[in-house]
């Protein structure tokens, strides 16, 4: 386990932003910490404000994930 602060909120899409979800759902706030696992099929998940598991890095380094850079930081 790892500890994660959000840096940048981050609200649920759908099919590729085609669809927006009115209102937004936000699924990690910013200035947040949130627990990151590291799973069986290398990738590490956390969970969001409503316990629900998401991906929030696809490389085993979260620090070389693009993503992960622009939404999260190691605490």
């Amino acid at each position: 386990m790892e500890l994660f602060q959000c840096t940048k909120s981050v609200y649920k899409h759908v099919e590729m932003d085609v669809i927006e979800i009115y209102p937004p759902q936000l699924l990690f706030r910013h200035g947040y910490i949130y627990p990151g696992f590291f799973d069986d099929s290398g990738v590490w998940m956390a969970t969001d404000e409503e316990d629900v598991m998401h991906v929030i890095s696809e490389h085993p380094s979260p620090e070389q994930d693009h993503w992960f850079q622009q939404h999260f930081k190691k605490v």
